[in-house]
C-alpha cells in the first residue's frame, strides 16, 4: 500500500497534470480512486502504488497495440517481402504450381495403374514371399526414382492416354519397367 494523496499531489508524483487524471478516470479500466469525494470540490483520495500499478499495466497495454500507421507499414514491408521472394523464385504462386503439380500426379497414378497387370504376372511367376516382397520393394523403388526424376518439359509426347492436360507418363513407363526386368512379362 502506498501513500494516500489527493489528486494535485498525485499530478506532481506521477508527472502529469490534474486534468489527464480526470481523463484517465473515464478510461476503461479507470485510474483507481481510494476514496471519493463526498462534496463537489473536495479532491478524491488516491493510493499511490495503486495508480502506479496501473500507470504500468496502462503503458505496457499501450505497448502491445498496433496503430492504424504501424498497420500500414507493416502490411507493406510484408508485400515487400513477398515480392521480393517471388523475384527470387523462393516463393511461386499457386495457380502457377498447381497445373504442373496436377500433372504429376495424373502421371504418377497414370504409372502406377498401369503397372498393376504386370506386377500381377511378376508375382505369380515369383516363388516364396520374400521374391515377391523384394519384386514390390524393387518396383516401389523404381517408381520413386522415377518421380524424384520427373522433368514436366517431357509432357508433350508423352501424354497418357485420357489423362488430365499436362499430364505425362512418368519416363520409361510402363514398358520400359518390363523391359528392364528382363522382359520377364509373362
Amino acid at each position: 500500500m502506498g501513500k494516500k494523496v489527493n489528486k494535485k499531489e498525485l499530478a506532481e508524483i506521477v508527472g502529469f497534470d490534474e486534468r489527464t487524471l480526470t481523463e484517465w478516470q473515464q478510461e476503461d479500466p479507470p485510474l483507481p480512486i481510494k476514496g471519493r469525494a463526498e462534496r463537489r470540490g473536495q479532491s478524491h483520495q488516491y493510493d499511490t502504488a495503486d495508480v502506479i500499478q496501473w500507470l504500468i499495466q496502462r503503458s505496457t497495454q499501450a505497448a502491445g497495440q498496433e496503430t492504424p500507421r504501424d498497420r500500414l507499414a507493416r502490411l507493406q514491408s510484408e508485400e515487400i517481402e513477398l515480392r521480393l521472394l517471388e523475384k527470387r523464385g523462393v516463393l511461386v504462386q499457386a495457380d502457377k504450381v498447381e497445373p504442373m503439380w496436377a500433372g504429376m500426379v495424373s502421371a504418377a497414378r497414370a504409372f502406377l495403374r498401369s503397372e498393376v497387370n504386370r506386377l500381377a504376372q511378376l508375382l505369380q511367376h515369383a516363388d516364396g514371399v520374400e521374391a515377391k516382397r523384394d519384386l514390390l520393394s524393387d518396383t516401389f523403388d523404381e517408381f520413386l526414382t522415377k518421380l524424384s526424376g520427373y522433368d514436366p518439359g517431357d509432357d508433350t509426347a508423352d501424354a497418357a492416354p485420357g489423362a488430365a492436360p499436362g499430364a505425362a507418363r512418368l519416363p520409361g513407363a510402363p514398358g520400359a519397367a518390363a523391359a528392364d526386368l528382363g522382359g520377364a512379362v509373362g
